[in-house]
């Protein structure tokens, strides 16, 4: 079933989430003034998205509580541009003052007096009584038709100044406090901030009115002179109170982030894993410190609805917070992510994510950048604010530093394929859902039908995906699946089909399933693992039974090289050199079986000829070394005619180049 959450609003909140319901109150009962008070001009003052609508409307709550109140909601966003800001907020006044006071005179006398107070704001075009005025500039032969004493009849009512007298003693008499609520003026347009503050001051100047400004300080103060410094002292004449928006601490924001992330994780289903978990608190924390506000929160909260439910199961939890809350914040970033990979990563991606203009070859394997500077994503952060570069490196160090990329079994974002996911969100063709891998762990006739079908490049790719997955799978079958790579390693093995590489990914997932497996079963997996797996994988495998009760496995391990030996298969084996090496160490360090089995492998051609194969310049290595000097030292001191072939000395000549080579010490 396909969840679909619910987007949070970006309106104000009905409920007190930082605990600002107490100073609302309190500022309600300031700004109802007694009768005859002068007007009062307050200002609530904060950045975008701290809450000030929010506290605005707590605050409108308690003065509509006063039944004697006239509250006034005031939108100049609903005038914007309409050239009409002052005479609407005027005509609002008026309206409300109307429907407020209902009974007797003075409710309808303010009224009436503001409205023709208005009027005298508006062009005289729009004032039907004096609409035949308006043409008097334009036709003068016109104008002296004009009748001069309609003209001295009117002037009495044209006069401002007393019109707005009119509505001051109109208002005296009211016994009515009004507020005017006008929130988001930081959002206008700067000429019409202007008009508005201005307006307020010169013009909407009335006794026993409180104005109740929100705004942003800065925005306010630019929009009013170009220089912000003589803005702000513009507007301390016109705002009397400013109330800085009672600030918010961490630990409120993290709760607040907190709880909007997990009511998004109900709603999704969401539970996490315990490697999620993990790292859930951490994640939090970064989406705290790069929200500014909780404006922020919801903006995050509302990319999550988005990413979680395309990325759920498939790429760690915690990482697509932090991630989302980063590239909110820094939008550039995201960018720099996907055209730079590499430099967050340490990797490039397989192939074409999102767009050709970044498109790489998903038939070859994932290009590398490790070699390079660890933090290279450092030149993509914001270096504007040592803040914003701080908080920037500090969330990509959770993401993306090496401990990251060594977690990819916890689906982290580190890894090129979780990261492309995320980058996409939606399945990318090329490579496999974390579900169908899971299905794989779970069901190992599925597994051993996929691989078999799968040609060596496929299994490659397949086997990587199903070490990375399985950590993640909760009801993956161990045992089963071990078996099944068992029988695939033995048919690869017979039909001279296992290579280097595919020996390392069977060792690999293996390893892998056993660290995940419950201690009881160690002993039975080792044994089974040292008696049916070819050589090569099983030495690889073993390599974590001695820390995991598994002595004897190596014990039947090293009979099973025997047995390798007395019927000549070891030549079969693609570690030969590494087998012989650990069979060596598993001895006590005495070599003379291991020389032995090399001495029986060069008395045939066949033999010789597997040894030159094996013993190449690539396959020695400090592990090898001592145990190559003693191979030397046998074959040279055996007496030529003691070997059954004559091309044994090919044989010291090619291995002494090799010791040449690698400036191994001479033998003696």
């Amino acid at each position: 079933m396909t969840l679909h959450p619910t987007f949070l609003h970006d309106q104000p909140a009905e409920d007190d989430a930082f605990g600002r319901e107490p100073f609302a109150k309190s500022l309600a009962c300031s700004l109802v003034l007694p009768n005859n008070s002068p007007g009062l001009v307050v200002g609530i003052e904060g950045e975008w998205g701290s809450g000030k609508s929010t506290l605005i409307g707590f605050i409108t709550k308690h003065l509509r509580a006063n039944q004697k109140a006239i509250v006034i909601d005031f939108n100049p966003w609903m005038v914007s541009t309409t050239g009409a800001l002052v005479e609407t907020l005027i005509e609002q006044i008026a309206v409300s003052i109307g429907k407020k006071v209902t009974r007797g005179k003075k409710g309808i006398d303010a009224s009436q007096k503001l409205i023709n107070f208005v009027r005298l704001l508006k062009p005289l075009k729009y004032i039907p009584a004096l609409s035949w005025a308006g043409h008097i500039a334009e036709d003068v032969t016109e104008a002296a038709q004009v009748n001069l004493d309609d003209i001295k009849k009117l002037l009495p009512d044209m006069d401002l100044a007393q019109k707005k007298n009119d509505v001051i003693n109109a208002l005296k008499k009211l016994d009515h406090p009004i507020i005017v609520v006008i929130d988001d003026l930081d959002r206008l347009p700067a000429e019409e901030v202007r008009t508005m503050i201005q307006a307020i001051k010169a013009v909407a100047d009335f006794p026993q009115i409180t104005y109740l400004l929100a705004y942003d300080p800065g925005i306010i103060a630019r929009a009013l002179t170009e220089n912000e410094k003589s803005g702000l002292s513009y507007l301390e004449k016109i705002v009397q109170v400013a109330y800085p928006l009672p600030p918010l601490s961490r630990r409120q924001l993290k709760r607040f982030a907190d709880e909007k992330t997990r009511d998004l994780l109900k709603q999704l289903e969401i539970d996490l894993q315990s490697y999620e978990n993990d790292r859930y608190e951490e994640a939090i924390i970064l989406f705290t410190q790069l929200s500014r506000h909780p404006r922020d929160v919801i903006r995050i909260t509302n990319r999550l609805c988005l990413s979680l439910p395309a990325t759920k199961g498939e790429v760690n939890t915690a990482d697509v917070i932090a991630f989302e809350a980063l590239t909110q914040r820094f939008p550039a970033i995201r960018k720099a992510v996907l055209e730079h990979s590499a430099d967050f990563t340490g990797h490039f991606f397989r192939g074409d994510l999102i767009s050709k203009q970044y498109a790489f070859d998903w038939g070859v394997s994932l290009g590398s950048r490790e070699d390079e500077a660890e933090h290279t994503w450092l030149k993509h952060l914001p270096k504007d604010n040592e803040h914003d570069l701080q908080i920037a490196n500090k969330t990509c160090l959770f993401l993306f530093e090496k401990k990251a990329r060594n977690g990819v079994d916890d689906l982290r974002i580190a890894d090129p394929d979780q990261l492309a996911r995320l980058l996409s969100l939606t399945s990318i063709e090329e490579v496999p859902e974390v579900k169908d891998i899971h299905k794989l762990l779970m069901e190992p006739e599925e597994l051993e039908k996929k691989l078999n079908r799968a040609d060596s490049e496929e299994k490659l790719f397949l086997l990587n995906w199903l070490s990375t997955y399985a950590p993640s799978c909760d009801e993956r079958d161990i045992k089963g699946c071990i078996n099944k790579l068992t029988k695939i390693s033995q048919k690869l093995t017979s039909d001279s089909l296992l290579t280097k590489e595919l020996a390392h990914g069977i060792s690999d997932l293996m390893i892998r399933l056993l660290r995940l497996l419950e201690p009881p079963n160690y002993e039975q997996c080792f044994q089974d693992i040292a008696s049916n797996l070819p050589l090569s994988i099983s030495m690889m495998v073993l390599s974590i039974a001695e820390k995991n009760q598994g002595n004897q496995a190596t014990k039947t391990w090293s009979d099973q090289v025997r047995k390798s030996i007395r019927e000549n298969n070891l030549l079969q084996e693609i570690y030969l050199h590494l087998i012989l090496h650990r069979f060596t160490q598993l001895n006590d360090n005495d070599n003379s079986e291991s020389y032995a089995a090399i001495d029986q492998m060069c008395k045939t051609e066949e033999g010789l000829a597997a040894f030159r194969k094996i013993f190449t310049q690539e396959s020695f290595g400090p592990a090898t070394n001592e145990l190559m000097r003693g191979i030397i030292q046998s074959i040279k001191g055996k007496d030529e005619s003691s070997l059954e072939i004559s091309s044994h000395k090919e044989v010291i000549k090619l291995i002494e180049e090799q010791q040449a080579k690698l400036k191994m010490p001479e033998a003696n």
